[in-house]
Formats: structure tokens, C-alpha cells, sequence
């Protein structure tokens, strides 16, 4: 721990929150918050030797197979955000690392996220054990709970959307982005919900990527109060590609 409270191996990223980052209301929307928890860890790794350019030299890829975040208030446009982020540790074929978001000194949301070294050649899982050096291998204290288990599946969707994969959803790995995936899996959700709460906590589970030319369903229906369970699947052959467990609150 730093003097300032900061884990070591900890790297902070400001944001501010513009207007084209802000939903209808003024909140910042989900995707666009994923697209800056992808950024600080991006300049993190980097900044530790086993970034995306790095990796790339090798024919290797971050591939991200789950996110929980959770929000303690609303974030709105206008606000300047500090994203703190490290890496904590391995878990069996994973690297894991931890998020905390702060806003005027205050801490307003954390996240936890589980990531694949992909090799871009075979697009199979790679051991990250080979990557990361060995001080880096052992478990930090989470800021949120180790998933315990996979999401499950949809069984009985009330909600159904369908989309085309567009050019501005494939990322340098010539695949969908997950802010796209996130996207697309809050858009499955009825008008009143979206007008009158608003995101508290988001678990998502990345199942297999999918490319141009695609169309993608997303899928949901409730899951208790306030909650919803939400499924993607690719149209040309009914594959699972995420999985997410969403909970919601009345808007301030």
C-alpha cells in the first residue's frame, strides 16, 4: 500500500464524462463505462510490460470472460471520474484485476473482471502463468466476490432484440467489443425500466466471440425484484455468445 492508500502496482486513469458518453437522462451509459474500465486497463499493462502492443508482438490478445461491476451512485455527465485499477492475480487459465472508481476522493463504484491470453493464431486460451511474471501470479484481496459459478441460461425470454454486427462493434482483434456486447444486452429491457432506474450492478459472462456478417438476438425476463437475466446469441446457429445478471434502482 501507498501513502496515498493506492495498492501498489495500482495505475489511475481520469475521465470526464461527456454528453456522447451520457444516455437520455444524463447518466453515464453502461458500454461507455466498460469502454473506460477497458482504457485504464489497457495503460496499466502497458505500463507493466504486457500490454495489447506488447502481447500483439507476440501473437498473443487480452480477451475479456467476465465483468461484475458494481455502482454505488449515479454517474452523471459532467463528473471527472479516476479509474484505479491493478492486476490480482491468476485463477486456473485466467488473470484477474481489480477496479475502483472514485469521484471527488470518494469512491463510487469497484469492479472485478477475469481475462483470457489468446493466441491469435489458433484463437484458443493461452496460459498466463507464461506472460505474467511470477510476482503477479498470487491473488490480491478482491473488491468484489470471485464469481462462484457460470450465468445461467435463459430459459424463458419476455424480451427479444435483434441486431447486426456493424463495423464500429469490431475491435483490434477483428471481433465484437464487449462494450458492444453490453450494448446490446441493456437494450433488452422494457421502456418504463429504462426511463424510470436506472444500472446499479452488472455481471456479465463472455461465452465466444462473433464477427462481421453476424446477427445477434439479445434476450431477456425478470429475475426477482429489480433484477434481470439476460442472454446474446448469435442468429445463424443459436451459439450462446454472453451471458449477464443485471439489477436495477429507482433513478435519484
Amino acid at each position: 500500500m501507498t501513502a496515498d492508500g493506492s495498492l501498489l502496482g495500482a495505475t489511475r486513469a481520469p475521465f470526464t464524462v461527456q454528453s456522447f458518453d451520457a444516455d437520455a437522462f444524463g447518466l453515464l451509459q453502461p458500454a461507455a463505462l466498460a469502454g473506460y474500465l477497458q482504457e485504464a486497463a489497457g495503460r496499466s499493462a502497458a505500463a507493466l510490460g504486457f500490454g495489447v502492443g506488447q502481447l500483439r508482438e507476440r501473437g498473443l490478445a487480452w480477451v475479456l470472460a467476465r465483468q461484475r461491476l458494481v455502482l454505488d451512485a449515479a454517474i452523471r455527465m459532467g463528473d471527472s471520474l479516476v479509474v484505479e485499477t491493478w492486476p490480482s492475480g491468476l485463477d486456473r487459465l485466467a488473470a484477474l484485476r481489480d477496479f475502483r472508481l472514485w469521484r471527488d476522493g470518494v469512491e463510487v463504484g469497484r469492479a472485478l473482471t477475469t481475462w483470457f491470453v489468446m493466441d491469435l493464431a489458433t484463437r484458443r486460451p493461452s496460459r498466463p502463468n507464461r506472460l505474467l511474471p511470477p510476482e503477479r501470479h498470487a491473488q490480491t484481496e478482491h473488491v468484489l466476490p470471485l464469481p462462484s459459478a457460470p450465468l445461467p441460461a435463459l430459459a424463458a425470454p419476455t424480451i427479444d432484440r435483434r441486431f447486426q454486427v456493424r463495423f464500429a462493434d469490431i475491435d483490434a482483434n477483428l471481433h465484437v467489443t464487449n462494450a458492444s456486447y453490453i450494448g446490446w444486452a441493456l437494450e433488452a429491457i422494457e421502456e418504463a425500466r429504462w426511463r424510470t432506474r436506472r444500472l446499479v450492478a452488472l455481471d456479465v459472462q463472455f461465452l465466444a466471440e462473433t464477427t462481421l456478417g453476424h446477427t445477434v438476438l439479445s434476450r431477456s425476463a425478470p429475475d426477482g425484484e429489480g433484477a434481470m437475466l439476460h442472454e446474446l446469441v448469435r442468429e445463424e446457429d443459436g451459439k450462446p455468445l454472453a451471458r449477464a445478471r443485471t439489477s436495477w434502482v429507482a433513478r435519484d
